[in-house]
């Protein structure tokens, strides 16, 4: 018999006299927190995965693109440069626009900071992804011209589209100095897309009804928002820009220079949660060490024995560490499929537990004779900016967390195991 077949007959016959008398509850509870873990982990960071890749999907879609070119400074947007850019290979749309921030005020006297931004009418068709992001399937800008507001602004001013707002504006130029105007537009139109911050500090209106505000011998940029094929490629882009296209570095700014500070936070959080988390597998691991330790300890003689006929210890020692594998394999693969099936029904799991808890509301009040509303919501949208929970699973992410389960059980098994190294047969034999 080969070394490795003569360590999976020890390692089976072990396993199999262990389920017989019972011992094998140790391993249990081990495979179960692995499992635990490996479930937590897997939907935690699926719903964290669904959260932050909305947001950056929003803030890329909306706000920030892949690139931003700021390219011309004098007048209106250089359409010949916009074509340029548009027929580039590695280039999804390129729309020009202007923003500026101003001061939004309801009739009542009501008022909110926004960004102020102006699009060129044929948004739609320069910029086909813009529109999906809004929320809004037919134009952005209707017939007539007008200003379109996120939806949480309407709310937090009490208006309706074909009411009316001021925009306080201040302009600025060498003749006239800073000026302070106030300006009157109908609203056109209301946008959700869901990212709180742009719904209540958003807007949009059409470069014909700009005239106003971004004067054309004015001091304020215009931008070319620029989104690749491959976001990821920003870099090489950027590059090409420059070398290509002769347009200054200083004019440049890709998505993860403008999105630097929230970027970070959000990576931060992520891998703090992984961490905190991923405890529980050392946890795990420290269980799986002491259980090892005893099983050591009860096989003693047994170990001598096999040392005594021939066997090396190391592959005594392997035959324990494959019992941690087969501890960390059953544990991760079934947190794997229970991770996995909550976070795709994440949505219904809660609707359940909303459900179980009103149910729960309703019997007491029931008992004691009082009238209940029932309607607990686990995220409720009154308290919550969100329809649905998000998720995301990443494969990587998910075989990380498969990988380092496996193999904190056999590193932990290998570690108690150690001691066999240190046995000698004689001094376990001498007075059997």
């Amino acid at each position: 018999m080969s070394r490795r077949g003569w360590i999976l007959f020890v390692s089976r016959r072990w396993f199999a006299s262990r389920r017989e008398s019972g011992g094998s509850a140790s391993s249990f509870f081990a495979a179960s927190g692995i499992a635990i873990g490996v479930a937590a982990l897997i939907v935690v960071l699926g719903v964290m995965n669904g959260f932050q890749l909305g947001f950056i999907d929003s803030i890329l879609e909306i706000a920030s693109f892949h690139v931003r070119v700021e390219a011309d400074r004098r007048g209106g947007p250089d359409e010949a440069l916009a074509a340029r850019l548009a027929a580039d290979p590695a280039v999804r749309s390129v729309l020009p626009f202007a923003e500026t921030r101003c001061l939004a005020r309801s009739p009542d006297g009501r008022s909110q900071a926004i960004e102020l931004r102006a699009l060129p009418s044929d948004v739609a068709r320069r910029d086909p992804a813009l529109l999906p992001a809004l929320g809004i399937e037919g134009p952005l800008f209707p017939p007539g011209g007008g200003i379109v507001i996120g939806s949480e602004l309407a709310r937090q001013l009490d208006l309706r589209p074909g009411q009316s707002l001021e925009l306080l504006v201040v302009t600025s130029s060498a003749a006239e100095g800073v000026q302070a105007k106030t300006i009157r537009m109908r609203i056109a139109g209301l946008f959700r897309s869901g990212y709180y911050d742009y719904d209540a500090g958003l807007a949009f209106l059409p470069f014909s009804n700009a005239g106003e505000i971004f004067p054309k011998a004015g001091t304020v940029p215009y931008i070319y928002g620029i989104k690749l094929k491959d976001r990821y490629a920003d870099a090489a882009f950027v590059e090409r820009l420059r070398s290509v296209y002769g347009i200054p570095g200083a004019d440049i700014e890709s998505w993860r220079d403008y999105n630097r500070a929230f970027f970070g936070a959000l990576r931060t959080e992520k891998s703090l949660m992984m961490l905190l988390v991923g405890l529980i597998f050392l946890v795990v691991g420290v269980n799986i060490y002491h259980a090892m330790r005893r099983t050591v300890a009860e096989r003693m003689e047994d170990i001598a024995v096999l040392r005594a006929l021939g066997s090396r210890s190391e592959s005594v020692r392997w035959t324990f560490m494959l019992d941690g594998l087969a501890i960390g394999a059953g544990g991760a693969l079934a947190g794997l499929l229970l991770g996995l099936f909550i976070a795709v029904n994440v949505n219904d799991v809660f609707s359940v537990a909303s459900a179980l808890v009103n149910g729960a509301v309703d019997l007491i009040a029931h008992i004691r004779g009082m009238t209940a509303d029932g309607n607990f919501q686990v995220f409720s949208p009154q308290y919550f900016y969100l329809v649905e929970v998000p998720v995301r699973i990443l494969f990587p992410e998910t075989l990380f967390i498969f990988a380092a389960a496996v193999l904190s059980a056999v590193l932990s098994a290998g570690i108690a195991a150690k001691s066999v190294s240190r046995l000698e047969p004689a001094a376990v034999l001498r007075y059997e």
